[in-house]
């Protein structure tokens, strides 16, 4: 089945036998307004006439949009696939020790313009708030609720092109010299003081500010950054750049975005194609542009701090982010021995992320030893073949296409040209930390 027809393909009831050998996967795509409308299509070989903006597209189990599983001919989702078969799926060992769904959501995300300001709980904070808002008679797919599912939320995104984003505060010398030096924030200053208390204190400030304050500081940083830009163009590299960019997108009905003031607090980190970040549990950050491959602990809950129309719970945010300045660490690809296969190292139990580089006509051997494995095809050369042979069975592998490799499958991946895939896994074992 053509992955362009998978969405208008109807979903069937689960089959009767357990699945075995390769499946392959089709994913769901999140239309969010700041997705932008040409990489994902491309990806997947598909016409977007109306420029719909494509942000997000889904490979994994979460119920808010699980990837659908090709079993027999049925379109099986695939959280209700391993409600029925984990353990032949995922292998025995990741269901004991994180459960029976897949504990991981792979992402391929593609920003046109800056995402929500935000936050991931931990997984106690998760779990508590999730519990006090089921109490609280908070429909589950509510806008105004925070928590949907019970889980934290750790991810790893890798550029795919240049990417751009904001991620932890900015070291705190380097604060005090932005409120000094940004004319209409100059009156915070006697409010700072360089610790991480003052920290706490200039952020709450901000966050808690009414809006006819919050208009009344950004009106004219906004008016002055936008004549110094007639002047001389500000670039990417430049949070000036950011800031007219996301108050063009954020604006409403006269009202500033408070997620402004994050701007200058924020590191700014640009990313080059292969290069990634890690966003642990409190560390305040946004997507501003680009494109890359996300994987996560298989949960949907973010709390907002600004730059969205959605729903922003200021205190709970607040008890959730880490005031904590530091520089960001860049992450690159580790090579495995002996093996195409490059990991992205991170501190956590429910995913690893690998880099597969198919060379022509080179085939490549593994086996998912440790737990099933998602592979997903980001690239091959011109009218490249791709495909993928397990127990007798081989399935063609398109660009943007996924397959999952249930525990304990051998199989062998062949390309006609070079071609670049990502493999996602989870680091169960004696092997589980080799490469963190």
């Amino acid at each position: 089945m053509d992955q362009r027809d998978a969405a208008a393909a109807a979903e069937r009831a689960s089959p009767r036998e357990t699945p075995a050998g390769l499946l392959r996967l089709y994913g769901g795509v999140q239309h969010y307004a700041w997705g932008d409308p040409d990489f994902i299509p491309a990806l997947l070989g598909i016409e977007n006439r109306q420029r719909r903006p494509y942000a997000e597209l889904w490979l994994g189990a979460h119920p808010d949009l699980p990837a659908k599983a090709d079993v027999a001919g049925a379109l099986v989702p695939l959280h209700t696939l391993l409600d029925q078969s984990a353990e032949r799926i995922l292998g025995p060992e990741v269901c004991r020790a994180l459960g029976r769904q897949l504990p991981y959501l792979l992402k391929v995300l593609s920003a046109r313009a800056p995402l929500s300001i935000q936050v991931h709980p931990s997984k106690q904070n998760a779990q508590l708030g999730f519990a006090r808002e089921d109490a609280a008679g908070v429909p589950r797919q509510a806008p105004q609720r925070n928590y949907r599912d019970q889980n934290h939320k750790p991810e790893l995104l890798v550029a795919l092109a240049d990417f751009y984003a904001l991620r932890g505060f900015r070291p705190l010398p380097e604060i005090a010299q932005m409120l000094s030096a940004v004319p209409e924030y100059r009156c915070l200053m006697p409010i700072f003081e360089p610790t991480s208390h003052g920290l706490t204190v200039l952020y709450q400030h901000f966050m808690n500010l009414p809006q006819p304050q919050v208009d009344a500081i950004l009106d004219p940083l906004l008016r002055r950054l936008r004549a110094e830009h007639q002047q001389h163009r500000f670039t990417r590299s430049d949070r000036e750049h950011w800031v007219l960019k996301a108050d063009q997108e954020t604006t409403h009905l006269g009202h500033r975005d408070r997620g402004l003031f994050s701007i200058f607090l924020l590191n700014l980190v640009g990313l080059k194609p292969g290069e990634a970040l890690f966003q642990p549990a409190g560390v305040l950050h946004t997507y501003l542009v680009g494109s890359g491959i996300e994987i996560m602990a298989n949960s949907n809950n973010v709390l907002r701090g600004g730059l969205t129309t959605k729903h922003v719970d200021v205190k709970e945010l607040l008890a959730n982010v880490e005031f904590v300045p530091q520089h960001v660490e860049i992450l690159r690809a580790v090579p495995i021995p002996g093996s195409r296969e490059w990991v992205y190292p991170a501190p956590v139990d429910e995913f690893e992320l690998r880099r597969v580089e198919i060379a022509d006509r080179q085939p490549h051997v593994s086996r998912a030893d440790r737990s099933a494995e998602l592979l997903v095809l980001i690239s091959a050369a011109d009218r490249a073949r791709v495909t993928v042979t397990a127990e007798g069975k081989t399935l063609d592998l398109r660009q943007g296409g996924a397959l999952l490799a249930p525990y304990g499958t051998s199989f062998t991946v062949h390309a006609t040209a070079p071609a670049t895939l990502y493999k996602a896994l989870v680091p169960v074992g004696p092997q589980a930390s080799s490469y963190r």
